[in-house]
């Protein structure tokens, strides 16, 4: 029987998907991540991160819960945030789409590409995912089970 190992530090909040909470859980990420990893430019990538990520499950959510649940894996030498949240079958459609976008090429020439078509367009630019990947580096994964959408941005670390 193998025992999945359980992360150093782990930190999870559970909210209303409400846009005020954004800017603070952003701070506290950032927060967080320098004391855990005394480097600030990582500690603001991963706090980025979450702020696109918590600004998705605010948009698509369907009930009044979003979690977010940050995690720091010593032994696999990464960072794995995640931010989950109830969705609605169409809403969810059309999550997977865009997430498929976002993360289908080149990280750069995605960013670039959203970035003119956002330019000639009014309204949502639609840059989360695509940020997320470009500013600060992370790898996406998309986990939907049960009418929950899951996003992880996963970053890797140098030294942990």
């Amino acid at each position: 029987m193998s025992v999945e190992p359980q992360p150093s530090d782990y930190v999870e909040l559970q909210f209303g998907p409400r846009w005020t909470y954004i800017s603070c859980v952003r701070k506290f990420v950032a927060g967080f991540f320098m004391i855990g990893l005394a480097d600030k430019e990582r500690a603001e990538q991963i706090s980025l991160a979450a702020s696109e990520l918590l600004e998705n499950a605010v948009k698509y959510a369907s009930e009044e819960e979003t979690s977010l649940k940050i995690s720091i894996s010593k032994s696999a030498g990464e960072v794995d945030l995640c931010v989950s949240n109830a969705v609605e079958p169409h809403q969810l459609n059309v999550f997977r789409r865009e997430f498929a976008l976002a993360t289908a090429g080149d990280p750069e020439t995605t960013y670039l590409m959203r970035m003119r078509d956002a330019a000639k367009t009014e309204g949502t630019t639609r840059l989360g995912l695509v940020r997320i990947r470009y500013e600060a580096g992370a790898n996406l994964r998309l986990e939907t089970t049960n009418g929950r959408v899951s996003v992880h941005a996963i970053f890797a670390m140098e030294a942990v």
